[in-house]
């Protein structure tokens, strides 16, 4: 394939044309090129949109799946279920996020999440590789610190976040 170059008139008027015997000469800056180029970006924009908008509907959907069974494990231990909390979802969102970026589960900044709740108690779990709330659950069950932390009767308030696996719960009270 040879590709003949033209030299630019102006600075911001450059122009490359592929030259192949099997194909017709198309200059970049024709209007057939640049009209599909536009379409190509627009459905590129769109799909991205799409995908990004479909990775976060389904970590709010884990993440809803979640705080419902969590619900149900304490109103089957006798106690209130726990009201979602937009702020604790975030709080619980950023750090799931964190932890995925440093791919290590950890408490890190926990204090601090509990100061930003502006709740005076928090207590949080966290989880990582669970291919489905219910297994995160169960994984969180079989651990008695974790459990204590579900059923804990001074909360009343719950946040969960989830990205890419690994998962933040954040509940809060007093």
């Amino acid at each position: 394939m040879d590709v003949a170059r033209s030299r630019p008139t102006r600075a911001a008027d450059y122009r490359c044309s592929i030259v192949n015997s099997q194909l017709p000469t198309t200059s970049i800056s024709s209007p057939t090129w640049l009209a599909t180029r536009s379409s190509l970006l627009a459905v590129l924009y769109v799909l991205t949109v799409a995908f990004a908008g479909a990775a976060n509907a389904d970590s709010d959907d884990y993440a809803s799946r979640l705080a419902t069974l969590v619900n149900r494990h304490r109103v089957d231990n006798g106690l209130p279920a726990l009201t979602r909390d937009a702020t604790l979802a975030r709080l619980a969102l950023e750090h799931s996020a964190a932890m995925a970026r440093a791919d290590r589960l950890s408490h890190d900044g926990f204090q601090m999440r509990g100061r930003r709740s502006g709740y005076p108690l928090c207590v949080e779990n966290v989880g990582w590789n669970y291919r489905s709330p219910a297994a995160q659950l169960d994984g969180w069950r079989a651990s008695a610190g974790h459990d204590r932390n579900m059923l804990d009767p001074r909360v009343n308030k719950i946040g969960i976040g989830e990205s890419e696996g690994y998962v933040t719960l954040l509940a809060c009270g007093g």
